[in-house]
């Protein structure tokens, strides 16, 4: 796990045009699937609980992100914001969420897609997402970034489509996907091809910088004013 990282800042990260709210970020939610996180699965060589196929907690995406977060935040804010990883999201047709999840969340990323069955159209994927974007944002004014689907493509147009209409940042991954020292096969790990699929260590440091890209300017805004 983590160590506690102790904040001392004054900030919410607003949305559109990320205006900033008075007061100290509590809560940052990760909504995400098997890249986020993914419990033990013996049968195809996978005996963790963090990012698959990240080798330790802290190499996964998420734990890159969150440090980089907290140790950004640690001179203007007395306590780390707490970290959520909820689940609350149908992933395979976007036909359900629980807007709840996210109701205390400062920051608000989404990296959903890969478990995506239904047909790539806007009717089917584009605007089921967005109103999920609509409602995880509720009457409040997080910041949210989306992150695209790790395999790119018409689902990355898709979701980027989604996330603009709702004055979210959004994040592509699939250059990043596509560079074969990304993908967890090519660190030698793991057998499975499931689990090769995702990214390894690299790919998992490479998704958090890609994501601090975005989210650093918007803390360093938030901190000027």
């Amino acid at each position: 796990m983590l160590k506690k990282y102790w904040l001392t800042a004054a900030l919410v990260i607003g949305l559109s045009g990320l205006s900033v709210i008075a007061g100290e970020i509590k809560e940052v939610v990760i909504i995400g699937n098997s890249i986020r996180q993914h419990g033990k699965a013996p049968q195809i060589g996978w005996n963790y609980d963090w990012g698959m196929a990240a080798t330790s907690q802290d190499k996964d995406y998420v734990h890159v992100l969150y440090k980089k977060i907290c140790d950004k935040l640690a001179k203007t804010q007395k306590n780390a914001p707490k970290l959520s990883l909820p689940g609350g999201v149908v992933e395979k047709d976007f036909s359900k969420w629980d807007p709840g999840v996210t109701k205390n969340a400062d920051i608000i990323i989404v990296q959903l897609g890969d478990n995506f069955r239904n047909p790539l159209t806007e009717e089917k994927l584009q605007k089921p997402y967005e109103a999920m974007l609509k409602d995880l944002k509720g009457d409040r004014n997080p910041v949210i970034i989306c992150v695209s689907n790790w395999g790119g493509g018409k689902m990355s147009e898709l979701i980027s489509e989604a996330a603009k209409n709702q004055g979210a940042k959004f994040v592509p991954l699939e250059k990043l996907a596509a560079d074969p020292l990304n993908k967890a096969k090519s660190e030698g790990r793991f057998s499975h091809g499931g689990v090769n699929w995702h990214p390894g260590d690299r790919g998992m440091e490479a998704i958090a910088n890609a994501i601090w890209v975005v989210l650093e300017p918007e803390l360093d805004k938030s901190a000027s004013k």
